[in-house]
């Protein structure tokens, strides 16, 4: 998110406990982000937006001051899901193979010239050993994390669905309420909407058949 801020012009600034390869590539486009402890006198008073980890906790002082200066403040699930109601966006799914899914499509797109925003979680060697892309179209490719039912906050247009089983029972109750979630989730689609659903995968054609959208089987 950074990354893609960065593209479109704004100033960011940020905090991380340690430096890292990802830390200083965002140093390079010109990002300024405080190594170690948060501390509240890191955080731009006039900030517009501050996004923070869901590892965050309620006390943690950058949060803090910002919620005391009355900026607005997002996890970065939220702030991706603004993003995703400005672009065509086509959002990756499941409990496996997300990554490697939503790169495959990436340089997919990109090879087509469709030249597409992507978001992956994983760094490619063909974007510079970056975990993004920035584009210039309308087309943007997430992977959206089922974790927390983060992807709740996501309104693509399209959804590619690889696969649903128990999961992340630290969050879910069982395989139904993970199977309740995911049904939700799609159903942000719309009747316009497509859903790419692997056809070889039980429970995500129990989810296919319920949705009102079109549907492509793989």
């Amino acid at each position: 998110m950074a990354g893609v801020y960065l593209a479109k012009g704004y100033c960011v600034t940020g905090s991380d406990l340690d430096n890292s390869p990802t830390v200083s590539s965002l140093k390079k486009k010109r990002a300024v982000i405080f190594i170690g402890p948060h501390k509240a006198k890191n955080l731009p008073a006039d900030a517009d937006l501050v996004v923070y980890t869901a590892a965050a906790t309620k006390d943690n002082p950058e949060l803090r001051q910002a919620k005391k200066l009355g900026i607005k403040c997002q996890t970065y699930a939220q702030a991706l899901g603004d993003l995703t109601k400005q672009m065509h966006t086509i959002a990756v799914s499941g409990m496996h193979g997300k990554s490697t899914t939503t790169a495959m499509l990436g340089l997919v797109l990109e090879k087509a010239g469709l030249d597409p925003t992507v978001i992956v979680g994983t760094k490619l060697r063909e974007w510079g050993n970056r975990n993004y892309r920035i584009g210039k179209s309308q087309y943007l490719v997430i992977e959206a994390d089922e974790y927390r039912a983060s992807f709740l906050n996501y309104w693509p247009k399209i959804i590619v669905l690889t696969n649903i089983e128990e999961e992340h029972l630290d969050y879910y109750r069982d395989l139904e309420h993970i199977m309740a979630t995911f049904k939700k989730y799609v159903e942000h689609l719309g009747k316009d909407g497509i859903l790419v659903a692997n056809s070889k995968d039980e429970n995500v054609v129990k989810i296919a058949k319920q949705v009102k959208c079109r549907v492509i089987y793989f």
